[in-house]
């Protein structure tokens, strides 16, 4: 049977509304993606759909919005609803449209007011942008269009597909508000996990198919996570025994077959057996550790407490520009340093990372690097062969030996069979990890990190945090992550505001306020 919509006007329950989404079933060219998800969320209710990449979370709100056609199941609307939806990324037909027609044609000169004030709070001053093309524009200006529009609109339902993601930090603050604000229910996918606690009245964690539903913030979730796969494992462990004991009988129930005795019980201990058996090879036991990594470095080429990279009276301007992007930084990098370099979107980030890789050449002052200092600069846009594995590409950027590139993406969470298939059959997961071992996997003395943590699950999250951690590199992060950057324990921010760049030991929270 195909699946389904329905609207079901209820009366005793017209004051409240609701999404039901009964044995939702769907797959790709016979691959299932979703088997059997079901949940409801009220208008009061915001709903984390969480899960690593590749589970169908994205693919879920699609369902929902009706863009995708369900294989089984229903979608059920209890009331009259209204919903909205944005996607991960900005639609690309849009791009031809200046900003102001995206605004009219999306809200309606009705509301195109309310989407320039909300526009505005969230950092993109769209009147004054308005003859823009949307597709000039950047990924953080284009969510903020984007949000601003469905905000304004005001539906029963939001339906948001990462939407901190191209924003800078004090705009994700902003949108929490906006979001803690709203009245009606959400739907909502995120890996950030103060986005998460922020907002989530619950989550539903998508894996196996399968959505398993714990109410409350992301450390009630660690729990139910914790309560459940011991649950699992315990069962695992019971079928492992019931193999050891089918398999020590089966010889004996075969000989006895053999003679015409108990070819009925034969047959099914045979039966059970090769089930369990197929069983556990799919699945394996499921695992509530922590994620452990271990990546080896040496201290051969470290500069223990020596200067690595020296940045004195630094300026930036684009030619033709009014002004300069940043100017007079004085600035020191030393080994074991973690340095996060924090900033409004537009603000210069990515423009003074060009200048300390070389690729823009300062307009004044000079970078100088100590003698032999070596370093690495993750990209989370470099592109692989689709038909390489990442047991190749590994081989080939380190230039190491087999049991080299296994080891260094075994830290990485890859088992030997995921190490050998095709990187185009990998999830977005997968491929950032496969970059990861392939930066830390240098083991150089300067890591420059620019927004690793976008687009991860919360496997990879956890695997990037622990090698920052025990990497000996000194690293400068980029990234909006709120919590990522608590936990990386920074021992200096460096700070892009007002075309300064300065080295700074306040609190995050006092930097963050101070950009506001």
């Amino acid at each position: 049977m195909k699946g389904s919509y329905r609207a079901n006007q209820n009366r005793k329950s017209s004051m409240q509304k609701i999404l039901s989404i009964k044995n939702i079933e769907f797959g790709i060219n016979e691959k299932p993606i979703l088997q059997g998800v079901s949940f409801s969320c009220s208008d009061k209710e915001r709903l984390c759909i969480f899960g690593e990449n590749g589970t169908g979370k994205s693919t879920l709100l699609k369902i929902i919005t009706g863009s995708l056609e369900l294989d089984n199941g229903v979608v059920e609307k209890q009331g009259h609803i209204r919903l909205l939806y944005v996607p991960q990324e900005f639609d690309q037909q849009y791009y031809p449209q200046t900003v102001e027609e995206y605004i009219e044609t999306q809200a309606g000169s009705a509301f195109s007011k309310k989407v320039e004030d909300i526009s505005d709070a969230l950092g993109f001053n769209s009147e004054k942008n308005k003859l823009k093309r949307c597709g000039s524009l950047s990924g953080g200006q284009q969510k903020i269009i984007a949000l601003s529009v469905v905000f304004a609109l005001r539906p029963d339902f939001l339906l948001l597909d990462e939407p901190e993601n191209h924003l800078d930090i004090i705009s994700r603050k902003v949108l929490i508000g906006m979001i803690a604000e709203f009245k009606g229910g959400i739907l909502f996918i995120s890996h950030d996990r103060l986005v998460i606690d922020s907002i989530s009245t619950k989550i539903g964690e998508l894996a196996d198919g399968k959505m398993n539903i714990s109410e409350g913030d992301y450390d009630d979730y660690i729990e139910m996570k914790m309560r459940r796969l011991g649950g699992l494992q315990r069962g695992y462990d019971k079928e492992t025994k019931r193999i050891r004991q089918l398999s020590a009988n089966l010889s004996i129930l075969q000989q006895k077959a053999f003679r015409g005795k108990e070819v009925s019980a034969y047959k099914k201990a045979k039966e059970e057996l090769e089930s369990l058996k197929a069983t556990h090879k799919e699945s394996g036991r499921p695992d509530d550790k922590k994620t452990k990594i271990r990546l080896s470095q040496t201290d051969e080429k470290l500069h223990n407490g020596k200067l690595i990279c020296r940045i004195k009276d630094a300026m930036f301007k684009y030619e033709h520009a009014e002004g300069k992007t940043f100017g007079k930084a004085n600035l020191e990098v030393r080994s074991g340093n973690k340095i996060v370099l924090v900033g409004r979107n537009g603000s210069g980030k990515s423009t003074f990372l060009k200048c300390l890789t070389g690729e823009l050449p300062l307009s004044k002052g000079e970078i100088t690097w100590a003698p032999d200092v070596t370093w690495a600069y993750f990209d989370q846009h470099s592109k692989f062969s689709d038909q390489q594995t990442p047991l190749e590409i590994v081989r080939e950027k380190l230039g190491c030996l087999d049991t080299d590139a296994q080891s260094t993406l075994g830290s990485m969470r890859f088992d030997l069979a995921r190490m050998i298939t095709p990187i185009k059959n990998l999830s977005g997961g997968e491929r950032m990890r496969v970059r990861f071992a392939i930066t830390f996997g240098k083991k150089p003395d300067f890591i420059i990190l620019d927004e690793p943590t976008n687009h991860i699950d919360e496997v990879t999250w956890e695997i990037l945090l622990h090698a920052c951690a025990i990497s000996k590199s000194s690293i400068l992060l980029v990234t909006h992550d709120h919590e990522f950057i608590e936990a990386f324990r920074p021992t200096a921010f460096w700070m892009i505001h007002n075309q300064k760049l300065l080295e700074r030991h306040k609190e995050l929270d006092v930097l963050l306020e101070e950009m506001r």
